[in-house]
């Protein structure tokens, strides 16, 4: 059975892919992992509603940001329980949209700090080779930058492993989904 991956998902977004939950942009997936396939499967974002379209069956599925059901277009009827799991499977989505962002942008501030440490190794250099800055002092002002890079990735590690925790949760809901609802059960993809 295909299934959509909701840790790539998450990965998808942390790596930037996805931009804004609200910004209306898209996801192309074609990546599959161990545990489902997200070939075929478009995932959108659009004016607060997510959107997963199968290219290959041209089925679809939207949950609004009112936590409304539609399958293939047509709105599914819910009882309490169900409108429950969508309400759970909305609001965690969005929070997964949220922390990956944040984790994108910390990632990318990393990756430029890493940067500039490579620059200021190079600038040390000159220092040593012109100045009474001895590489000594150099390598303990490198050790230094790199400890403190190193503390913020680890930060940023805790969170991303939050996050596939919460994908982890996401997939779960996406299986009671599958179960309780039968449109949504009817799917070979979600």
């Amino acid at each position: 059975m295909k299934r959509i991956s909701v840790v790539f998902f998450a990965l998808c977004l942390a790596t930037g892919l996805a931009g804004s939950a609200h910004a209306g942009r898209h996801i192309h997936a074609v990546h599959v992992d161990n545990h489902s396939h997200l070939n075929g499967v478009d995932i959108d974002f659009e004016d607060g509603s997510i959107i997963f379209t199968d290219s290959e069956y041209g089925e679809t599925v939207e949950i609004t940001e009112e936590y409304e059901l539609y399958v293939n277009d047509r709105l599914v009827e819910l009882d309490e329980n169900q409108q429950e799991l969508v309400k759970e499977y909305y609001v965690l989505c969005d929070e997964i949209v949220e922390e990956a962002k944040e984790i994108g942008w910390e990632g990318a501030k990393i990756g430029v700090s890493g940067a500039k440490l490579g620059l200021k190794a190079l600038g040390g250099l000159f220092k040593v080779i012109f100045t009474s800055y001895d590489s000594d002092d150099l390598e303990r002002d490198m050790e230094r930058a790199a400890d403190k890079l190193e503390a913020r990735a680890k930060v940023l590690e805790r969170k991303a492993r939050v996050i596939e925790d919460k994908a982890e949760d996401l997939e779960e809901l996406a299986d009671e989904m599958s179960t309780e609802i039968p449109e949504i059960g009817d799917l070979d993809w979600f």
